[in-house]
C-alpha cells in the first residue's frame, strides 16, 4: 500500500483565533509546496474521534498538534486511547509558552522547516511517561510546581462561560505569590526501584527541559527507556529560593539535601491526600501514583 500523503493538524481551540490561526493556514500553504493535503481539526471531540481510530496512520503521515505542550499531552493521550501510539509520526507547530517539546525536537525552526522536515518524515522513536493512566511526553511532579498548575487550571476553569481562558506567561504570576504565600509543603515519598527518598519536590523527567529555560533535569534522555527522578528534600520558602538559584547555577545535583536517579518505575506517596500532581503543565490525578515509561512509544519527525 502507498504511503499516505496527507497531514491532519490538530489546533487548540482555546486558541484558534488571530496570530495562532494564521500560523495554522501558513503551516498549510506550506505543505500545499510539497503537494500534501491538510486537514484542520480544531474541535475536541472530533480530534478525540480521529485519534481513536486505529487505523490513522493508514490516512495520515503525520499528525500536527498546534498549540503548547499541554495540547501535545492532549493529542498523545488521545492517540493511546486507539491503541499503538506510534502508528503515526507526530510534530509540533508551537503556539504555547514554552513550547518545550517543539525546542527538543528542532520545530521551533520556523514554519517552511517545519513543512520540509514533514515531508522529508526523518523520525525519532522515544519513550513516553505513564502517570496512573495520563501519558506525559516532558515530565511530571509533586510539590510547589504542581500546586502553581493546580490553581491556574482553577483560573482557567472560572470562567462562567464555555471553554478555558487562554494562558499568557503573565497568567501565571498571582497563582505563583498565592502558592508563595499559601502552600505548605506537605513531604512526599518517592521510590524508585527499590530505593525511597522523602522530600518536599519530586520531578519526573522524559525530556530533560523545563518552563523558563531551566534545565531541573538535564541528564534525562528520552530514548533510553528511563525516567529520571530528582527530589528536592527541604521545604519553605527560603529553600525554595535557594534550590531555585541552585537551579539557574545548575549546580543543584551536587547538593546534598537532593536525590536523583533513573528508574522504569516510580512510585510518589504522601501521608496526605490532597497533594497536587501534574503531568506536562496539566493536573493530574492524586496520591498516591505510579509512574512508569513506555519504551519506544511515540514517533517524532525531526527538523
Amino acid at each position: 500500500m502507498a504511503e499516505p500523503r496527507d497531514v491532519v493538524i490538530l489546533a487548540n481551540p482555546y486558541s484558534g483565533k488571530g496570530a495562532n490561526q494564521r500560523k495554522v493556514q501558513a503551516l498549510s500553504d506550506a505543505l500545499s509546496k510539497y503537494d500534501i493535503k491538510t486537514r484542520e481539526v480544531w474541535d475536541l471531540d472530533e480530534r478525540a474521534e480521529l485519534l481513536g481510530d486505529p487505523a490513522v496512520g493508514e490516512t495520515y503521515r503525520c499528525i500536527v498538534s498546534a498549540g503548547g505542550d499541554g495540547s501535545m499531552g492532549g493529542v498523545v493521550n488521545d492517540l493511546g486511547k486507539g491503541g499503538d501510539t506510534t502508528r503515526t509520526a507526530i510534530a509540533m507547530l508551537p503556539l504555547g509558552n514554552e513550547n518545550l517539546f517543539a525546542q527538543e525536537f528542532g520545530h521551533g525552526k520556523g514554519i517552511n522547516k517545519l513543512a520540509e522536515a514533514i515531508e522529508r518524515l526523518q523520525t525519532r522513536t522515544i519513550d513516553v511517561g505513564d502517570a496512573g493512566g495520563q501519558l506525559f511526553t516532558l515530565m511530571a511532579s509533586a510539590g510547589f510546581d504542581s500546586e502553581v498548575v493546580q490553581r491556574v487550571d482553577a483560573w482557567r476553569r472560572a470562567t462562567g462561560g464555555n471553554g478555558l481562558k487562554r494562558v499568557s506567561r503573565i497568567s501565571y504570576a498571582k497563582p505563583i505569590v498565592s502558592a508563595l504565600t499559601g502552600y505548605r509543603y506537605p513531604s512526599v515519598t518517592l521510590t524508585a526501584d527499590g530505593q525511597s527518598v522523602t522530600g518536599a519536590h519530586a520531578f519526573i523527567f522524559n525530556i530533560g527541559r523545563y518552563g523558563g529555560g531551566l534545565r531541573i533535569g538535564a541528564h534525562a534522555e528520552p530514548s533510553d527507556g528511563l525516567l529520571d527522578w530528582i527530589v528536592f528534600k527541604r521545604p519553605g520558602l527560603v529553600r525554595l529560593a535557594r534550590y531555585g538559584l541552585s537551579v539557574l547555577t545548575r549546580r543543584h545535583l551536587k547538593h546534598g539535601d537532593i536525590s536523583y536517579g533513573k528508574a522504569q518505575k516510580i512510585t510518589l506517596e504522601s501521608e496526605r491526600s490532597d497533594v497536587p500532581l501534574q503531568a506536562d503543565g496539566d493536573p493530574c490525578g492524586s496520591m498516591p501514583t505510579t509512574i512508569t515509561v513506555r519504551p519506544g512509544a511515540m514517533r517524532v519527525v525531526i527538523a
